[in-house]
């Protein structure tokens, strides 16, 4: 066969293959061990990248995520997290939380997110002479891994909160909206390194800034009076047609066109199309029902994939690798472990639901993956830098749910429940939370934090 359209397309579908089959399978793995199925297949990336599959396999490895495959599967990756961060911006403070202690999340989220990247830039200070790229200022160095250590996965926070149907209790609601607020404020982050990065000063960076509050300010205005109106019908109808469905892609797409093109990456597009749709009771679980599927079985597991492909391990174990993982390890878990435990001890919370906090909090997931890729792409880092934020946040991750699991056991979890319940009750407000046991409404299951995996496990 010589058509070579054809052979790209039998690799790329190869590659497909074998790309949606181990995250399937190791994320079932993870899920079966306690950990949620998105720590799972972001080994699995590692695992089919040259760290594994290419040292054991090279032959196949080369002919599956050959040269020729890897654009295909980036353009495929980034397609994909552009639809997903708009499922994430769309679930944004839409979850419900407690009344209580409104200025909580605030604070919780304000110190979750400062510590961390102060130390994580003192952290990237110390290491920059092993692993700053020589066109890259200290400074902006800095800002970057300490922005990349501040991350929360508030998609994964909130899934693992509506599995153990903790969202409708205290706890529940200040740690998705501190979440939310945590990693809006990364992303601004980013976005600030990134004109900062392709203009090389704030003056210069006129050209990106400028677009991109004219961007927010459009996106804002326009997408509620274009949107409300079909979303609510649609809700109505228990179901969203396929016109509402173009146009809702079609605006995605273009504003992740358009976010690249001024030099702010298309998953701010997404993003911030999610975050300014308004918000329509019912319409995010109808839509994620549409959309997420796909999104989560295919187009995700590609871009771990191609995080893999650039994590390369292989003869990177040297002391002064091994002591660089320590240090950054150390500066994000600890920097927000620590932060989150002082503030809710300060108001009152116990030890075990503060210890529980600071597990949740470090569940960096995805989001950090994201984060570090547009890094790597932009020269932000290198690749050796890249692959130690890669353990990280498998490290960080994995740590989330045991440490949860340390305080809120099954009966606690009811205990938290029965007390927000009686809480809405006295106060006439909401209904109590659902009974133990009780299964959610159809097209109400599936969120955009769905990594998290299903069946809960424990």
């Amino acid at each position: 066969m010589h058509d070579p359209k054809m052979q790209l397309l039998l690799a790329v579908t190869a590659a497909l293959c074998v790309i949606v089959l181990a995250a399937r399978i190791f994320g079932r793995l993870a899920t079966r061990i306690g950990q949620p199925a998105v720590v799972g297949e972001m080994v699995s990336g590692i695992v089919l990248g040259p760290t594994v599959l290419g040292a054991l396999a090279p032959d196949f490895s080369g002919y599956v995520f050959s040269a020729a495959v890897k654009p295909t599967l980036y353009v495929i990756a980034m397609i994909g997290l552009c639809l997903y961060m708009f499922l994430v911006g769309l679930e944004h403070e839409y979850h419900p939380g407690s009344r209580k202690d409104k200025a909580l999340p605030v604070v919780l989220s304000s110190a979750g997110v400062v510590v961390p990247l102060l130390v994580g830039a003192a952290a990237a200070w110390y290491i920059a002479d092993d692993y700053r790229p020589s066109g890259v200022s200290l400074p902006l160095f800095m800002l970057f891994v300490g922005g990349a250590l501040s991350l929360t996965a508030f998609p994964m926070l909130a899934r693992v909160l509506q599995e153990r149907r903790m969202m409708h209790t205290d706890f529940g609601g200040v740690a998705v909206r501190a979440a939310a607020i945590d990693d809006a404020a990364a992303w601004c982050i980013l976005a600030v390194v990134s004109a900062l990065f392709v203009h090389g000063s704030l003056l210069a960076s006129w050209k990106t800034i400028v677009p991109s509050v004219l961007f927010l300010g459009a996106a804002f205005v326009l997408l509620p009076r274009l949107f409300r109106a079909p979303m609510e019908k649609a809700v109505r109808e228990g179901q969203i047609g396929d016109g509402l469905v173009v146009a809702l892609l079609g605006t995605v797409l273009a504003a992740g066109w358009f976010t690249d093109y001024i030099g702010i990456y298309s998953v701010f597009g997404g993003f911030v199309c999610g975050v300014a749709l308004p918000r329509v009771p019912g319409f995010a679980p109808l839509l994620n029902v549409r959309l997420m599927q796909v999104v989560r079985c295919l187009f995700l597991p590609v871009f771990f994939a191609f995080s893999g492909l650039n994590t390369d391990l292989t003869g990177a174990m040297n002391s002064t690798y091994v002591w660089t993982l320590g240090v950054l390890f150390v500066a994000g878990f600890a920097s927000k472990f620590l932060s989150s435990l002082a503030v809710l001890r300060s108001f009152r919370w116990g030890r075990g639901e503060s210890v529980a906090m600071g597990g949740l909090m470090n569940a960096r997931g995805l989001m950090i993956l994201i984060f570090i890729n547009i890094g790597l792409s932009l020269g932000l880092i290198e690749k050796e830098l890249f692959s130690i934020l890669v353990l990280i946040a498998v490290l960080t991750t994995g740590l989330a749910l045991p440490l949860y699991r340390l305080h809120f056991t099954p009966e606690r979890e009811e205990d938290a429940r029965r007390a927000w319940a009686a809480k809405r009750v006295s106060s006439g407000s909401e209904p109590a939370a659902p009974p133990a046991g009780a299964v959610p409404p159809a097209g109400h299951q599936q969120h955009a934090g769905d990594l998290v995996g299903a069946p809960s496990p424990g």
